[in-house]
């Protein structure tokens, strides 16, 4: 079905290639008023070959799938390619931006559109790992053997957060309605957010210390990659919450086998899990498969947050196309390059 959808569209001219799933796909209608051909729904996945098949005759590329625009892809495209317009923020895992660069295609994302969506989604894996509430569903009863397994209120945690962009500080704001004593490492410091929250600042290792429920909220970069490694997991509390709605390769995953097998991470929350293929990732869902909460890659995935990047998206490639920049590009074309 896929290979036959892309075939049809590489035999229009003036294209836009749409990938991924659950887009209103009426929010593309000025692209159609512009003249260019828009698919009646976006497709996925795509293997390499298939994106290069679905680029040809392309103008413009509205990124929302799991695809990787790699930099054969996008040469591929380099006739007429002119704007990949990404749905989200992690980019960098997903389309190769010096390619892009290299041959005048301008990468645009679509940032805080989806922050409430995102924070919302971490906000109740929060509160869903901290009380237990997955091992209590169908039960009539409770069975506690002991004062011991008793979960705690969140006002008696620490919580620290790794990260304090639009997502991390919206997270902060909600925890402290809880009450919650919410700590922070960010590699710009905040001190606006200190004050206005109560937050303390402290280094990445302290922080751990600290923490019963560490939330990594960082982008997936070559810097962060693996960055909540061992020395930072073994600091965490005894039993401590890991969450992490960002990208799962900001933790190491052999140093989170590690810290699940002496239960110094007592549960560990991922939206999205490593590479299907991975010897460890495969290890890690057999060993810890009641303690691991892996949701598929759905954090930004509500009606509203889509809409938002579809919008954000449509308008970036409109500029794009008339003026050749957007205040939304990344590499070399934005901000910062």
């Amino acid at each position: 079905m896929v290979r036959d959808f892309v075939g049809e569209m590489t035999t229009m001219g003036g294209t836009v290639l749409v990938t991924g799933a659950g887009m209103d796909m009426s929010l593309l209608a000025p692209l159609r008023g512009r003249g260019l051909l828009v698919p009646s729904k976006p497709i996925q996945p795509l293997t390499e070959e298939e994106l290069i098949r679905g680029l040809r005759g392309a103008v413009a590329y509205v990124h929302g799938g799991e695809e990787q625009a790699t930099a054969e892809a996008l040469r591929s495209a380099r006739e007429t390619l002119k704007v990949v317009a990404f749905l989200g923020v992690g980019y960098e895992n997903f389309v190769d931006v010096t390619a892009a660069d290299d041959l005048g295609i301008v990468v645009t994302s679509t940032p805080r559109a989806a922050t409430e969506s995102v924070v919302e989604l971490t906000i109740g894996q929060i509160i869903n790992a901290n009380r237990n509430i997955g091992r209590h569903i169908g039960d009539r009863y409770p069975y506690w053997r002991g004062p011991e397994e008793l979960p705690h209120e969140l006002s008696s945690r620490t919580v620290g957060i790794v990260g304090l962009g639009a997502n991390g500080t919206r997270i902060a704001e909600i925890l402290r309605a809880f009450r919650v004593d919410v700590a922070y490492f960010s590699r710009t410091r905040r001190r606006d957010v200190e004050e206005r929250l109560g937050l303390s600042f402290l280094p990445l290792l302290e922080l751990a210390e600290r923490s019963d429920i560490l939330v990594v909220m960082v982008p997936c970069t070559a810097e962060t990659r693996s960055m909540v490694g061992v020395e930072v997991l073994k600091r965490l509390r005894p039993g401590a919450v890991l969450i992490n709605t960002a990208r799962p390769a900001v933790v190491d995953p052999d140093a989170l086998y590690e810290v699940m097998s002496d239960k110094r991470v007592g549960t560990a929350v991922f939206d999205g899990f490593y590479d299907r293929n991975s010897r460890v990732a495969a290890k890690l869902l057999k060993t810890f498969g009641d303690r691991l909460l892996v949701t598929g890659h759905i954090a930004s995935h509500t009606r509203e947050a889509m809409d938002r990047m579809v919008l954000q998206a449509v308008g970036s490639i409109e500029n794009v196309l008339s003026t050749g920049a957007d205040e939304h590009a990344v590499g070399k074309h934005g901000g910062n390059s």
